[in-house]
């Protein structure tokens, strides 16, 4: 399956691309990266982005059979938002 890039082609002195084919942005995790004009940052990292394994809820039905699950939950949740702050992509308040 092929992809195109439906964007305008290059121009001089833009910062608008698109080439006719995928794009990608930061090469590394040390690249930095920033989206409607905030200050690039790099890859955004905190322990709270490690995987998180959700169990059937024991009562109530809400996913979390503990306390400890459900802030687990909780702490990624709120670092994805803060990531999302931090690149530009999420309007923070």
């Amino acid at each position: 399956m092929s992809y195109t890039n439906p964007g305008p082609a290059i121009t001089t002195g833009s910062t608008i691309t698109g080439t006719g084919s995928p794009w990608g942005g930061g090469a590394s995790a040390t690249s930095t990266v920033g989206f409607y004009g905030v200050t690039p940052i790099t890859q955004p990292t905190n322990a709270a982005q490690a995987a998180l394994t959700l169990t059937t809820a024991i009562g109530g039905g809400y996913g979390f059979n503990t306390a400890t699950a459900f802030n687990a939950f909780t702490a990624q949740l709120e670092n994805i938002r803060a990531s999302l702050v931090l690149l530009g992509l999420l309007k923070g308040s």
